[in-house]
């Protein structure tokens, strides 16, 4: 089964993906259309497989049926879901034994009903989620500790902005101080990064999310430029609510100034009181 080329979408290792499910970004949703058109029908749903290490897994797609006339102007919500007790959910857990723990203890300290609860900066697990030759299976590659801390090895010598502006693989392979294993890892990682933000410019139609115009539309060109919220060379963070699409300006000035993000708002804030807003940022109100 062919999915080599069906990559979508990278996601943290949180709560609800460890039991229940998890919720499509809505920055890959057109993606999913040309994979299959009709679970985009409001209300619609599915059964599907997932394949994980060669093995497939019962799981359903959805888009959910929530009232429209009570939320005007929101978006469907399209849903991969399972049963806490569903092998899928057992085989996850048993994956990331040791985001689980970390969870669950969180839990029980913080009570039940914290859902959000992220990873400590030293534990980082995710999947990745890719789209196959086949409108009923999605194929999930799963990432644990281990392969977040070789690559924390990798990119430690590697300042932010030089990663973010090398478009040219031969860059990374170049590095004589790195191995072949540690050169093909990074060269990976970087393909999928740049297929994340790929998306994400095309789902903000090449717009600058901060002023919300098109830099360099006038000249029959786009220049925005994306940017890892938390530092991609620190957290190895390529989610999709982890990148913002701005002008090469406003990237300047964020990595000069290392302002604070203030998700709640949407905006960075600098140490001297100015801050700088979202007009766009869709895409970062999804959760987990």
């Amino acid at each position: 089964m062919d999915y080599d080329n069906g990559f979508i979408l990278q996601k943290t290792v949180d709560w609800s993906l460890l039991n229940d499910g998890m919720t499509i970004p809505v920055s890959v949703c057109s993606l999913f259309r040309a994979w299959d058109e009709s679970i985009l029908t409001h209300g619609q749903s599915k059964d599907i497989k997932i394949l994980i290490d060669g093995e497939f897994y019962d799981a359903k797609l959805k888009n959910q049926n929530f009232v429209q006339s009570n939320w005007a102007g929101h978006k469907d919500v399209i849903q991969i879901r399972y049963g806490r007790q569903s092998p899928l959910a057992v085989k996850l857990r048993a994956v990331f034994q040791k985001s689980y723990a970390y969870l669950f203890a969180q839990k029980q300290e913080l009570g039940k009903g914290k859902r959000q609860i992220p990873l400590p900066d030293d534990l980082q697990e995710y999947i990745r989620l890719y789209l196959t030759s086949s409108p009923d299976v999605l194929c999930m590659e799963c990432c644990s500790n281990s392969d977040y801390q070789q690559l924390a090895h990798t990119l430690s010598a590697i300042p932010e902005e030089v990663y973010e502006q090398s478009d040219d693989d031969q860059f990374f392979m170049a590095d004589k101080t790195a191995s072949i294993e540690e050169k093909q890892r990074l060269v990976k990682y970087r393909r999928i990064d740049r297929s994340i933000i790929l998306t994400l410019k095309r789902f903000y139609d090449y717009r600058d999310e901060i002023s919300g115009e098109k830099i360099g539309d006038a000249y029959g060109d786009s220049v925005v430029e994306a940017h890892h919220i938390d530092y991609f060379t620190r957290s190895q963070n390529n989610d999709s609510t982890n990148i913002i699409i701005i002008s090469p300006n406003y990237h300047r000035i964020i990595h000069k100034n290392n302002p604070r993000f203030n998700r709640r708002k949407f905006q960075f804030e600098f140490e001297n009181g100015e801050v700088l807003r979202l007009k766009l940022y869709e895409h970062l109100k999804v959760g987990g």
